[in-house]
């Protein structure tokens, strides 16, 4: 027998970059696509049956989210209601609000009171009942500095010496969730926070180096819980790989910017054995299951002097596959090239996209030939095979240009043009 769930994180529902707004539903396009993802991972809780879902921070972009996206997180969010599976979110930085006191983006849930719902704001542990018993939740939400601002000792410490008191405060608070458990039942450690090994992407990587407050993953794979649940970072990966417990970051269900163009998204599924009466040998296995996410795609041409280069562009497209993707252009050109780039047939050309992004020229400096000296005393033609040498555009030309020099210069030292012909 084994304890059932569902871990996401990162959704950022009211990301609009690369869309438009839906004529027909008013709404910006990007919302489907981040509304489709969740209802995915959804889909699948409920089917399965999980006895349990796990949202490790960031629903929306901002802390502040209009009633739009408040409503289609809430759709989905009573999806879960209304199948009885517990769900935990825990605030992420994007939910929380840069001054002390307000309210994050999720408290409205946890204020309604929802069954089987279970909002955490601020450090704290949990026993959630669920159809295979009961389990144990320690939520590490995002530490953020203007709480310990508010405390005289921490007011006026540099940011750096702020950062490494919220690491310890943190490593603490995990090692106080350990000694709070039952080993009899299962546990999982759910945070929005960066780990040091953790490989960055997309729009989160400068963001994070040099300004979060880190932990390593050592502090996080405490040997307690049975699995921990991370969010923050967008790329799936599991940073104690082959060990217990497993420290994973499910990644973001939607890819949020170029970035992220070639990471996979989705959500992690996950099992913890309970028939073991050894607490120490209980196993977690879990398992990374994709979403159609939005693709992303990246187009480059290089473009020479041969043909067109509105030709050699679309000739870039067709070894793409633009159906339904964001799609940028970059095509890479000496500034020597005279013939303008036909725009509107390569919009043509991605008429199967969902949103072109740019089409943008990356000018190459043309490399110059070391000038060879050309003086007075040297032969016709070997002037005339420096001159090609400089000159790239006559190299095709060459043996023609140089059997005309032959002859001029038969006809100079003879004197008599008709002893030549």
């Amino acid at each position: 027998m084994a304890l059932t769930f569902l871990h996401f994180a990162d959704l950022h529902l009211g990301v609009e970059n690369y869309g438009r707004i839906d004529a027909q539903t008013g709404q910006h396009s990007r919302i489907e696509d981040f509304s489709r993802s969740l209802e995915t991972a959804f889909d699948f809780a409920i089917e399965e049956k999980v006895d349990l879902v796990v949202f490790a921070g960031d629903a929306y972009k901002t802390c502040d989210p209009s009633p739009t996206h408040q409503r289609a997180f809430a759709r989905q969010l009573r999806r879960l209601q209304q199948a009885a599976i517990p769900t935990v979110l825990i605030v992420g930085n994007h939910d929380t609000p840069a001054a002390f006191g307000k309210a994050t983006s999720l408290d409205i849930f946890g204020a309604l009171e929802l069954d089987n719902t279970y909002v955490m704001r601020k450090p704290e542990c949990v026993t959630i009942e669920t159809p295979h018993g009961p389990v144990q939740i320690a939520g590490l939400p995002w530490p953020t500095r203007n709480v310990l601002r508010t405390h005289a000792e921490y007011k006026d410490l540099s940011q750096q010496d702020l950062g490494a008191q919220i690491q310890a405060i943190c490593a603490e608070q995990i090692n106080e969730f350990a000694r709070q458990l039952d080993p009899q039942m299962p546990a999982i450690l759910t945070a929005h926070i960066a780990a040091s090994d953790a490989t960055y992407s997309g729009s989160e990587r400068t963001a994070l180096i040099g300004q979060d407050p880190t932990l390593l993953t050592s502090t996080l794979a405490n040997p307690s819980f049975d699995y921990v649940a991370l969010g923050h970072i967008h790329k799936y990966q599991d940073l104690h790989k082959g060990s217990m417990p497993p420290v994973v970051y499910s990644g973001s269900l939607e890819r949020i910017d170029f970035g992220e163009e070639h990471e996979t998204k989705g959500f992690v599924i996950g099992s913890i054995d309970i028939e073991n009466d050894n607490p120490s040998e209980r196993t977690t296995r879990f398992e990374f299951i994709p979403v159609a996410a939005r693709p992303f795609v990246t187009i480059e041409a290089e473009i020479d002097h041969v043909t067109s280069p509105t030709d050699q562009i679309i000739a870039a497209i067709g070894r793409k596959d633009t159906r339904n993707a964001v799609v940028r252009v970059f095509y890479t050109m000496t500034t020597e090239t005279e013939e303008r780039v036909d725009l509107e047939r390569i919009r043509l050309a991605l008429a199967d996209a969902f949103y072109i992004a740019s089409i943008q020229p990356r000018i190459r400096p043309k490399d110059r030939l070391r000038r060879t000296g050309i003086t007075e005393d040297i032969a016709l033609r070997e002037a005339l095979q420096r001159y090609i040498e400089n000159n790239e555009h006559l190299s095709e030309r060459k043996d023609d240009l140089l059997k005309k020099a032959r002859e001029l210069e038969r006809i100079l030292e003879l004197g008599n043009e008709e002893t030549v012909l």
